[in-house]
């Protein structure tokens, strides 16, 4: 197994699990291969042996204790071990060492959110974890069965309505770092902090958010350094997918280019396109996290390190999928539009009192607490609870602002 580029069938190892996952998945597959081998083989020896051919009488071959003992107890004791081993691994999986970090993870049509230690927010469909460190998932469904699957930590649970779940992982490496050194740094010279590719980790050839953010949103890893002469390729993770595994939908069909779009219908549209991001980051950074908050955006950030809220509220809009439901240009669709409707009156139809213009406090309301007040016409709008930070739900305010200015 190359736990550096991974295999053909397995992405690479990026937790302390992994490795007991993948030799366990190698044992029964190769085991496997070679019963399948040896069935097939002797079903086309046999076919050609005892074949119908001319003056042959078929008869009856014969009768062998030993044959029937060996086919029968053999497979019984590889059975044994495989569910041994499987078992003693669905344990170590399952109960999370005593140093874990909390994270509460809820799945919602049709996206995944982290809630950390403090009631920090993550950015809607990014999970920041800190590298070398146990994480346990607590997780919930607020609708529908959901299932969380980590393919680089080789960890999966079903996230059940009205029940907690949870798993554990600890992550061996740092997404930005070097995949073929492990996140190992020579020197501090070789480390940037930021975001995306920048997370404190060595990025040699991708010192800034700008160089990264084409290739952020094209996959799991962002390019690639020039290979040096008779050396191998090498890639840098960004960040590793998080996949929701009840493909029970295939929705509107998205196409690659408009699930990059970030003005486009939203990645995360049904089951099979909910998607996230985790973030495996020093230990120094995620307690820096922990104390601020979800970060300004690099792209609405001034050379100075001043924040365009207006700005960080249009991405929040794409983002968090506001965009799937809410225009900005007065066109109706499935939700009210945002254009317009800071500072206008707002009737509502499940008897909650009118309001004569909508300021924060409606907005606020509206994020947090989507069915205390809903729009007349919009009944059967079913709009899940957004759990933001302040500094997030002030740039989505500044954002509405600005589209009725």
């Amino acid at each position: 197994m190359n736990e550096t580029e991974g295999t053909i069938q397995l992405p690479p190892q990026w937790s302390t699990i992994a490795p007991e996952v993948d030799d366990m998945y190698y044992a029964i597959f190769w085991i496997s291969v070679v019963f399948a081998v040896g069935i097939y083989a002797s079903t086309a020896y046999f076919s050609w042996k005892y074949r119908k051919r001319k003056g042959h009488k078929a008869k009856p071959t014969g009768h062998s204790t030993l044959i029937e003992i060996l086919w029968t107890f053999t497979p019984l004791i590889l059975l044994g071990w495989m569910f041994h081993e499987g078992f003693v691994g669905y344990v170590e999986g399952s109960v999370a060492p005593d140093n874990a970090v909390d994270v509460r993870v809820r799945g919602m049509q049709w996206n995944w959110e982290f809630e950390h230690e403090g009631g920090v927010i993550d950015d809607l469909g990014v999970l920041k974890v800190p590298v070398n460190r146990p994480v346990r998932l607590i997780m919930s469904s607020q609708d529908v069965l959901h299932s969380f699957f980590v393919p680089h930590f080789r960890v999966k649970r079903d996230v059940v309505p009205g029940m907690y779940s949870t798993l554990w992982f600890e992550a061996t490496r740092m997404t930005g770092s070097e995949a073929t050194s492990g996140g190992a740094c020579e020197n501090d010279s070789q480390c940037a902090e930021g975001t995306g590719c920048n997370w404190g980790v060595c990025t040699p050839t991708c010192t800034t958010d700008t160089d990264c953010q084409d290739t952020l949103t094209q996959g799991a890893y962002c390019g690639g350094r020039p290979p040096e002469p008779g050396a191998e390729p090498v890639r840098r993770y960004c960040t590793l997918p998080v996949f929701c595994t009840e493909y029970c939908g295939a929705g509107q069909g998205i196409t690659r280019s408009a699930f990059n779009d970030p003005d486009g219908p939203g990645r995360n549209t049904n089951h099979s396109t909910m998607m996230a991001e985790v973030h495996v980051i020093p230990e120094a950074n995620y307690q820096e996290f922990l104390a601020e908050g979800p970060p300004c955006p690099s792209q609405c950030t001034d050379e100075a390190g001043e924040c365009d809220p207006t700005c960080w509220g249009r991405n929040l809009y794409s983002q968090n999928g506001c965009n799937a439901c809410h225009s900005v240009d007065g066109s109706s669709g499935p939700a009210p539009t945002w254009q317009g409707l800071w500072g206008n009156a707002r009737e509502f139809s499940n008897g909650a009192e009118a309001v004569a213009a909508a300021d924060e406090n409606y907005i606020r309301e509206s994020i947090l607490n989507p069915g205390a007040r809903i729009v007349s016409g919009y009944e059967n709008v079913a709009m899940p609870a957004y759990r933001l930070s302040d500094r997030q739900i002030e740039a989505i305010t500044r954002y509405m602002q600005s589209l009725s200015e």
